[in-house]
């Protein structure tokens, strides 16, 4: 039987990442920034100039611009392999998920909720990229 050393190349693959994976995760992440801030913009649309209620509208909207933002920035920063990125973008994945999930009903969370589940699909499976070599 053949003894593993430390330049066994089957050693080295094992940490290696395809990177379409990597853009894959930032694509979809992007991608459901861009469908929160446009669920934004209607919202605050439809709630202060359609319906007078501009309290209201201040508050989602600004619920909307916030997630938008943290998917925005995990899509940006996750290709880099630290470990706290990977935690965040899956926190901020799974956080989705549920908020998506409470509100399925309606088509643009049905919508965001698929996005959500590629998401993860995308995200879990590359923790060895971000686990630090030892």
């Amino acid at each position: 039987m053949r003894k593993k050393t430390k330049n066994d190349p089957s050693r080295n693959n094992r940490n290696k990442v395809d990177p379409l994976k990597i853009t894959t995760a930032r694509v979809f992440f992007l991608l459901n920034a861009i469908l929160w801030l446009c669920y934004g913009i209607y919202i605050y649309y439809d709630m202060a100039v359609a319906n007078n209620n501009k309290s209201s509208a201040d508050i989602v909207t600004l619920f909307s611009f916030s997630n938008a933002g943290l998917l925005l920035f995990c899509g940006i920063k996750y290709g880099k392999p630290q470990l706290w990125i990977y935690y965040f973008a899956l926190v901020i994945g799974v956080f989705n998920t549920l908020l998506a999930l409470l509100n399925i009903v309606d088509l643009y969370f049905l919508v965001s909720f698929v996005i959500d589940l590629l998401i993860l699909w995308a995200v879990i499976p590359l923790y060895r990229h971000f686990v630090p070599r030892q």
